[in-house]
Parts: C-alpha cells; sequence; structure tokens
C-alpha cells in the first residue's frame, strides 16, 4: 500500500491534476492497513509512506505536507472507526477535523519553505483577498473544502470496502451523540461570537453538517407530523432571521440561521427520546 502511495504521488508529479485522485485515493489504502493490520505496524507503514512521498517530490514538498500527511492520518480515523461500528456522520467529522488541523499547521509551514501564503494565494483566485471579512470567511473555506473532500472519500471507501470483506454499519435509529454533537456546536457557536467571530462560523457549519443528518434521520421515519413540524419551523426561523438579522452588528447577522437547528435539535430530542421513552415505559 505505500508503494501503491508512492506511484500516485510520483504521476501527480507528470500530471498535477491527478493530485484531485491522491486526495480521494490515500485515505481508502491508510483505512484498508488499519482494518487488514495489526495498529502496531500502522506507524511504520505511516512513516514509510510519508518518507518516500517526500522523498519523490523533493522539488514540491508541500504536496506531501498538504495532502499526504492528513490523508494517511484520516486513513486510520477511516479505519479504526469503522472497526468500532462508529456512525458515518463522526467517522467523516473526525476526518474533517484532522485536514482542519493539518491545514492550518501546513500553512506556516508551506510559507517558510515555499514563501507561498495558500490563503492569500486562494482569495487572490476567488478575487476577496480586499474583502474585510476575509477572517471570516478563511475558516469557513478550509471547513468546506476538508469536509468536501472527506465526504467524497467516504463515499468511495463505502463502495470499496466490501471487496475487502468489510462492512460499514449505520444505526437505525438517530444517536444520541448526534443530538448532543449538534447541541454542543450550537452553544459553541453562540459562545464564540462573544469571544472570536471566525470560530463562530465554524461552529455553525458544524451544526448545519449535524442537523442536516439529523433532518434525514427524521424524514425517514416517514410520519406525517414529522414533515409537519419540521416545515412549520422553517418558517419560523426564517420569520425570526429577518426580525433579528438587521438589529446585530456586520458580520454576525447571519448566526441567526442556527436558529432552525436549535429547533430541529429540540424536534429531535422529543421524538426520538421523550416520546419514545414514555412509550417503552408504559409497555413495561
Amino acid at each position: 500500500m505505500a508503494a501503491i502511495n508512492v506511484i500516485f504521488v510520483l504521476l501527480t508529479t507528470f500530471v498535477p491534476y491527478l493530485f484531485f485522485l491522491i486526495v480521494f485515493a490515500l485515505p481508502l489504502t491508510s483505512a484498508i492497513v488499519t482494518i487488514h493490520c495489526k495498529k502496531r505496524y500502522y506507524p511504520i507503514y505511516a512513516i514509510t509512506t510519508i518518507g518516500l512521498c517526500m522523498l519523490v517530490t523533493m522539488w514540491k514538498i508541500d504536496d506531501t505536507i498538504f495532502y499526504v500527511i492528513p490523508s494517511v492520518i484520516s486513513g486510520f480515523l477511516f479505519g479504526f472507526m469503522v472497526e468500532k461500528k462508529v456512525p458515518s456522520f463522526w467517522i467523516i467529522l473526525s476526518s474533517t477535523a484532522v485536514q482542519i488541523l493539518f491545514t492550518y499547521v501546513s500553512i506556516p509551514l508551506i510559507q517558510l519553505m515555499t514563501g507561498r501564503n495558500i490563503i492569500v494565494d486562494f482569495a487572490t483566485v476567488f478575487k476577496i483577498n480586499e474583502f474585510i471579512y476575509l477572517d471570516y470567511v478563511t475558516p469557513c473555506f478550509i471547513f468546506f473544502i476538508s469536509l468536501a473532500q472527506q465526504v467524497l472519500a467516504f463515499a468511495i471507501i463505502r463502495e470499496e470496502f466490501p471487496k475487502f470483506g468489510v462492512e460499514l454499519q449505520e444505526p437505525k435509529n438517530l444517536p444520541l451523540s448526534l443530538a448532543i454533537g449538534l447541541g454542543s456546536s450550537l452553544v459553541l457557536a453562540v459562545i464564540f461570537a462573544f469571544v472570536y467571530g471566525p470560530l463562530s462560523y465554524l461552529f455553525t457549519l458544524v451544526a448545519m453538517f449535524l442537523g442536516i443528518y439529523a433532518l434525514i434521520y427524521l424524514i425517514m421515519e416517514n410520519k406525517k407530523i414529522i414533515y409537519i413540524i419540521i416545515v412549520a419551523s422553517l418558517v419560523v426561523s426564517v420569520f425570526l432571521f429577518a426580525v433579528f438579522y438587521p438589529l446585530v452588528p456586520a458580520p454576525y447577522g447571519l448566526l441567526f440561521v442556527n436558529i432552525f437547528f436549535f429547533l430541529v435539535t429540540i424536534i429531535v430530542l422529543v421524538n426520538n427520546y421523550l416520546l419514545k421513552g414514555r412509550k417503552k415505559d408504559t409497555i413495561s
């Protein structure tokens, strides 16, 4: 697997656009190693892969730092969490957090080695380098790119794992950890609005990701009352957003989108835990 990774990286020196494939291929190979080998051997694989990739891309080492190292670590998380039967949303979110962490670590390293600031490069490409709220856009942009990478990587891994005798399992009912994660993200978004604004938007995106998962679980229950409550919550949220948005200073008005996901959290807790808990008590 280390050899396959190195071949992929070497090919990108001739066809740079293949790095988009590496972003998805490396986590898969690393996840397979995690599942089929003893965990104590994984550091050997990781060090070998990273070392050889750096060797074959010595003239462009920033690609190895930016793509290969996070993929090796996120691939290990993929494989380990699949073994532990962790729900897909936590697998994706954990891998995204690793990608974000290494992105922020790699920015000063790449600038030190190459003199390039990738944030400035991206801002220039999208013509927002003079945008007054660039500090707020940057963590959201990094989160979105990292999340998209991990979602696509997970989709590929999900399709390929059965070929290696590994089945991914999803909980039939909405896990309590999802509701807790959604509520915690909303609380952190509010706290950081008063402490450090850019992080409030980052946790808002986390809440949106978990909230969409929660909505999928609710919709899959196929209850008309749930559909009605969700639509009503959306209408109320839009109304409250329109009322409160002009009352707060820029750029915090957009944080009121969290009203809808706060209502989704309440719906989840009431439907999945309070009502079902009462039914179980009655039966027993």
